[in-house]
């Protein structure tokens, strides 16, 4: 399957959206535009595929260098959209690690215990809440 479908599908899994024609019509566009997308007859402009991805809260940079690096012309081309989605891929597992290592950094919260010591002063402890990165 191509890139081009395979968002395309996945633009109509996350929204929810039962067939190409009603996409087409969120999108204000033909049905017959789509198809020619399904079939390659033409290239996604990239204001689409941004447009597609923002519908469906995908990663917009990521499908486009897929979508550039399937249909590039040269090898020299086809490399460097792969060199490009590499590396967003390595950001996005970086963060992805960062998300799930660290889960709620930004929500923790001091608890003041007193007489935590032998000693007048107070100690804060830091709590963590267990969420999920959004």
């Amino acid at each position: 399957m191509t890139a081009t479908n395979e968002l395309l599908d996945a633009v109509r899994t996350a929204a929810n959206i039962p067939s190409d024609n009603v996409l087409s019509q969120k999108l204000g566009i033909t049905r017959a535009v789509v198809s020619a997308w399904r079939k390659e007859l033409y290239p996604v402009p990239d204001e689409r595929i941004a447009q597609l991805c923002t519908m469906a809260k995908l990663d917009g940079p990521t499908w486009a260098a897929r979508i550039h690096a399937e249909r590039a012309q040269s090898p020299v081309e086809r490399a460097m959209w792969k060199s490009m989605l590499d590396r967003l891929s390595a950001v996005a597992a970086v963060i992805a690690l960062v998300c799930v290592s660290v889960p709620g950094i930004a929500k923790a919260k001091p608890v003041d215990i007193q007489g935590f010591a032998r000693s007048d002063i107070a100690y804060s402890v830091y709590y963590v809440s267990p969420r999920l990165c959004s």
